[in-house]
């Protein structure tokens, strides 16, 4: 760019210097004289056609630190004029409050930008639920690959805008200042979400990408999560509690939202869409059985509802159905999938789901029907060779996920006082394998739930007995999930006192995982306690109970009146 005003042609040394510079080649006379070595001088060319973009920067330094200036002599002025005045207490404040803007060294110190609240958010949820410490061994291939498609957020806004919805949900449930997860961010970024879904189903190249299913399996864990943190915000939620009835969404935001399932359906169909030729990549394969979890995780609606729900049977049975079959979901597309004992829990719970649909459909309770119908010996026979597989399972996995049984003498007081149900309390490797113990505890449930509706005498009052230890062993759990914690809380304080295995600490990973998934992964183990209510003693309802309005507090959470 050509130059404005004449250039000096002088070596850098002079220039430096700021002396006139004799200009004599190759070198001049002043570096010649003080014994210094001359650099040389610009090519003519390039000192007419000099970069101005470094002469506006230097003018706009210059300026700006002028101004600095004058506003810093300004405010101490103010500050020095009127320390003697009668409001001296509120000059000593101001001078105080106005630091220099230039450091020790002459630069200028700018002050840095404020960071925005989708910065926190997506900073926040990233550290606490994506790349915070798991047990490998636990993953379903949903969240922990997130890190490999960042690099397509900027670029996909369907992706992006879904995670948005997952950031500004669990932002705004943590921060004390928010408490809320229905907050305006979450409303606009899952009305952006749904608009750019929208359209990427109507390319069909879309369709089969990697970014567009994962972005359906947020919005789907968007779904189960804002059903957690919020179903307790609605009067309906104290009729779950203590009437034992499903919840139904009465907040006046967010009204549009489809059901729970809703995206699990989506999911569903854009695997069946893609086939398994288009599901060869290790990404693919593990968004493969994250979606299988999904599937599994909202099974239908147990039959024995019935006997509990009244007018609301038609909607619970509309719900009851079989899990999808289909070969492009449940058939391998090759042969090293990521297995692990999680995934291997979530076929069983296929099958788990599928029974209890049949019973739903062949409209029980069964005493409506004869002693040798084939129908109820059928059923009878698939609900106890799914609980042989149960069983093979627990035997099964490895060793270090066994839960250490520590007796109630050795639990912390403070513990104690938080709740504790039983004589002892169980100690995990992990938070996710707990949460793994606890799914399989409530799928077991439901088999030996239905058992013991379709058995007499000695063989009924058996599986009851185990619903009851299985339940027993939910609660026993809860300690090692939520330590003394009884009311809210920031997410990274190590103040909390958990139970630990007698000579041993506590890990410090176990205060953050506790903490972030510690109450949430409890509502579904609590509330098939309640569903099976009828089979449960009374001190095990009381205590679940209790329990529930205790994770209320702890995520601040209140019943609408």
């Amino acid at each position: 760019m050509p130059h404005t005003g004449k250039p000096s042609g002088g070596c850098q040394i002079c220039k430096q210097r700021h002396v006139k510079c004799d200009e004599t080649r190759p070198a001049c006379l002043k570096c010649i004289k003080a014994k210094r070595i001359c650099p040389g001088y610009i090519e003519g060319l390039d000192l007419v056609l000099r970069d101005q973009n470094q002469v506006a920067k230097a003018g706009s330094e210059r300026r700006h630190k002028a101004r600095a200036q004058k506003i810093y002599l300004n405010a101490s002025s103010s500050a020095s004029s009127s320390a003697s005045s009668s409001r001296s207490e509120s000059s000593t404040s101001l001078s105080s409050s106005t630091a220099s803007p230039f450091s020790d060294d002459g630069l200028i110190v700018y002050s840095s930008l404020a960071e925005s609240r989708d910065s926190y958010a997506h900073a926040f949820f990233v550290s606490a639920y994506v790349l915070g410490p798991r047990d490998t061994r636990t993953d379903h291939g949903f969240l922990e690959l997130l890190p490999y498609l960042f690099d397509k957020l900027p670029s996909d806004p369907v992706l992006s805008s879904s995670l948005a919805v997952l950031c500004h949900c669990y932002f705004g449930a943590w921060n004390p200042s928010i408490r809320n997860a229905e907050n305006l961010e979450v409303q606009q970024s899952y009305s952006k979400a749904l608009s750019a879904l929208r359209y990427a189903l109507k390319n069909p190249r879309h369709c089969v990408t990697d970014e567009l299913l994962m972005a359906v399996c947020l919005l789907n864990f968007f779904e189960v999560s804002h059903s957690n943190l919020l179903c307790c915000q609605t009067r309906s939620w104290s009729i779950c509690i203590f009437a034992y009835t499903p919840y139904q969404y009465t907040t006046s935001a967010l009204t549009s939202r489809p059901r729970e399932d809703h995206h699990v359906d989506g999911a569903t169909a854009l695997v069946k869409q893609r086939g398994s030729k288009n599901m060869k990549s290790d990404l693919s394969r593990r968004l493969l059985i994250a979606v299988r979890h999904d599937i599994v995780r909202l099974p239908p609606v147990s039959y024995n509802v019935r006997i509990l729900m009244g007018s609301q049977v038609n909607k619970a049975l509309s719900r009851s159905k079989p899990v999808d079959d289909a070969p492009e979901i449940w058939v391998d597309p090759s042969e090293d999938m990521p297995y692990n004992p999680a995934t291997s829990l979530d076929y069983i719970g296929r099958d788990t789901a599928n029974i209890l649909a049949r019973a739903a459909e062949h409209g029980l309770p069964p005493d409506s029907y004869p002693s040798d119908n084939q129908i109820h010996t059928n059923i009878l026979l698939e609900a106890e060779a799914l609980d042989a597989r149960y069983a093979q399972w627990a035997e099964e996995v490895p060793t270090e996920w066994l839960p250490f049984s520590v007796p109630r003498d050795s639990i912390p007081q403070e513990v104690l006082d938080a709740g504790v149900n039983n004589h002892h309390c169980h100690i995990y490797s992990h938070t996710s394998v707990c949460s793994t113990w606890n799914a399989w505890r409530v799928q077991r449930m439901r088999i030996f739930g239905l058992l013991a509706d379709y058995q007499e005498n000695e063989l009924k009052d058996d599986a009851i007995l185990h619903i009851q230890r299985l339940a027993d062993d939910i609660h026993a759990s809860i300690p090692y999930m939520l330590g003394n914690k009884v009311k809210p809380g920031a997410m990274h304080e190590m103040d909390y006192v958990y139970p630990s295995i007698p000579g041993h600490s506590v890990p410090a990973s176990h205060y953050h995982t506790a903490a972030a998934y510690g109450g949430l992964n409890l509502w579904v183990p609590m509330r098939a306690i309640l569903d099976y209510r009828r089979y449960m003693r009374a001190d095990q309802i009381l205590f679940t109970v209790d329990q529930f309005h205790r994770i209320m507090r702890l995520y601040d959470v209140r019943i609408s009146q």
